[in-house]
């Protein structure tokens, strides 16, 4: 990494070059700061006109790891800033994260909220209500948009849309895993800086992040998101958390109620209703005229988590039972 010469380099990995990137870039100019900083697009920059701030660098490898650690490598920023190109910082994004940098040192990391837009359709407030409902949701702090300042005790608890990282931490902790490619880099890389030094929660850094349509887009892509989660757990990647266990084993108990004592089954699934129904409407995401279907959405969001993780799983499973008996053989 060459010697930080600004305050910040912003980070933005480029798949969308049309609308949303536009929204993107046009966020950063409206930031309220006196820090100096630098901005630089990483991918599918075809079109692209770069200025005297704006760094373009063409990048066909869509492994999302591998595109920001090219970024990293040429950033002369002492703090890394990370943003997608389908989200919008608020005006005081950098203000806030880097006046708080400044004065707490020990901070090696931060982020913040990611909700939906304001404007968005209400397909994809349907998506944003999913992953913000609390007990219910996603589980990860930046999507439900909590509150306060504190430190994470979970390294899923902030996302790669919203992220400060110090440059210099970002290098000791060896960058991101290019192994792991497209989903949980940005997790195993919190980790890291975890054990390095406090990686805090900030209410006031905000980034207003695009969901995926519900309902084809949302759940495929929850689909990839937790196939892959199942994979790293056979690899020991990742790790069961309570959150998994809890999902794993309601949706275990739910299938063995269908089969051995319908009319539990039944009851359990009002009770599931009506806490999901308290929860999504809680978050205030969608018009009261769509309450009555939050538990539907949330059924088909549980299912596709569920099964997701059991495929990931078996499929990794059976992808390293192959590979030992070939192993086995060719001895």
């Amino acid at each position: 990494m060459t010697e930080a010469a600004l305050d910040v380099s912003v980070i933005i990995p480029v798949d969308r070059p049309e609308g949303d990137l536009r929204r993107t870039l046009e966020s950063l100019k409206t930031q309220k700061t006196t820090f100096s900083l630098e901005v630089i697009l990483i991918g599918n920059v075809t079109g692209v006109v770069a200025d005297s701030g704006l760094r373009s660098i063409p990048f066909t490898d869509r492994n999302p790891a591998r595109r920001r650690n090219e970024a990293a490598k040429v950033a002369r920023g002492r703090v890394l800033a990370f943003i997608d190109d389908d989200a919008a910082a608020n005006s005081e994004w950098l203000e806030t994260a880097i006046s708080f940098l400044d004065a707490h040192p020990d901070t090696v990391a931060m982020g913040g909220p990611d909700p939906g837009p304001v404007a968005a359709p209400v397909s994809e407030k349907i998506s944003d209500m999913l992953l913000a409902a609390r007990w219910v949701g996603s589980g990860v702090l930046c999507h439900e948009a909590r509150p306060g300042i504190f430190a994470i005790s979970r390294a899923h608890d902030l996302a790669l849309v919203n992220l400060f990282v110090r440059a210099d931490a970002f290098q000791d902790a060896g960058a991101f895993d290019e192994e792991i490619g497209y989903i949980g880099e940005d997790t195993a890389l919190l980790r890291k800086l975890m054990a390095m030094g406090s990686v805090m929660y900030h209410g006031g850094v905000v980034v207003y992040h695009r969901r995926r349509p519900y309902p084809m887009a949302y759940l495929a892509q929850r689909w990839r998101y937790r196939k892959k989660t199942g994979a790293m757990l056979v690899t020991g990647r990742s790790h069961l958390n309570f959150k998994i266990l809890g999902l794993l084993a309601a949706g275990i108990i739910f299938v063995a109620l269908l089969l051995l004592a319908p009319r539990l089954a039944v009851v359990a699934f009002l009770a599931y209703s009506l806490i999901c129904l308290v929860a999504g409407a809680s978050t205030r995401r969608l018009p009261p005229i769509l309450w009555p279907l939050i538990p539907l959405f949330f059924l088909t969001h549980h299912a596709t988590y569920f099964l997701g993780i059991l495929v990931g799983a078996v499929q990794e499973a059976w992808k390293r039972l192959i590979r030992s008996r070939v192993a086995a053989k060719s001895c």
